[in-house]
């Protein structure tokens, strides 16, 4: 019990979340045992930006990895002209750049010449794969998303992870696509692969039919959200995931209120908006202790 004690936090003042933790919280609350710090991997969402700095830049990626952050989180499509861009979605193409292009159509010309300016800064281009794994450092691990996805995805990422001197020791593949992370992974099983999972509150998702086909299929990590539509896993759920086996971690971190949750959940790491402050949060939260 006492190397559980060591590794598992849960809120005396949380009862609701006692349930179904195997009689750990229970028993803390009964015996007012005092409880070691909940450690949770803090990982820089799209690297650190703000109004100044665009996210999902090499400037923000930098900035992050200069923080001390060893998680950045960051999202890639493959255009029709075989390029592997960063960029999340067509809604920041749009806001950061004015371009009302579908991300998959852009040119290499308008890759190369598009600027992703924030309102109180500079423009910066939009990344390539390989200037971005460029950035990370030989302790740092990236988690990258699957967007835009093709056939030839897993080759053109497999040899740009390559190239950059990194190995699949410093990759996370991540996506909501279950079909494409799926193929990924059957093609290169080698790398960690971490599903995502939106879970609406007025929503219908099957969370347990999800964790079941995610185990079955292999994959490293399971990571619902925490965002302000999305419904937490409860307790049991998330105890659910751990007896699979798979990595519990979760998207969308982006309040103090978001990271009371992840840590009463027992969430092993979470993506965040921003990471310096998610310090500040923590600290007077309470219970819970971030790892860079």
């Amino acid at each position: 019990m006492a190397s559980i004690a060591l590794c598992i936090h849960y809120s005396i003042e949380s009862p609701s979340l006692w349930k179904g933790n195997g009689g750990i919280a229970r028993m803390v609350a009964l015996g007012k045992t005092k409880m070691a710090n909940v450690k949770i991997r803090n990982i820089a969402h799209r690297g650190i930006w703000d109004d100044s700095v665009p996210q999902n830049t090499l400037k923000a990626f930098r900035l992050a990895w200069e923080a001390g952050a060893t998680w950045v989180e960051t999202d890639f499509h493959r255009t029709a002209a075989g390029q592997m861009v960063c960029i999340h979605v067509e809604n920041e193409l749009r806001r950061y750049t004015g371009c009302e292009k579908a991300i998959v159509d852009l040119t290499p010309e308008e890759v190369a010449t598009l600027r992703l300016t924030p309102p109180n800064g500079e423009g910066e281009r939009i990344p390539l794969l390989d200037e971005v794994l460029a950035t990370v450092p030989r302790h740092g691990t990236l988690q990258a998303e699957i967007k835009g996805y093709a056939p030839d995805y897993p080759e053109l990422f497999d040899a740009a992870v390559r190239a950059a001197g990194l190995t699949e020791e410093n990759i996370v593949v991540s996506s909501f696509k279950f079909e494409a992370l799926l193929d990924f992974h059957k093609r290169l099983p080698k790398y960690r692969t971490l599903f995502l999972l939106g879970v609406p509150k007025n929503g219908d998702v099957d969370v347990a039919a999800k964790t079941a086909q995610c185990a079955e299929a292999g994959f490293w990590a399971f990571c619902p959200g925490l965002c302000a539509n999305d419904r937490p896993l409860t307790p049991d759920e998330a105890d659910a995931v751990r007896a699979t086996g798979m990595s519990f971690r979760v998207y969308g971190v982006n309040t103090p209120e978001a990271l009371t949750v992840a840590r009463d959940i027992g969430a092993e790491a979470f993506t965040c908006n921003h990471w310096r402050k998610a310090f500040e949060w923590a600290r007077n939260i309470g219970g819970v202790e971030l790892l860079a």
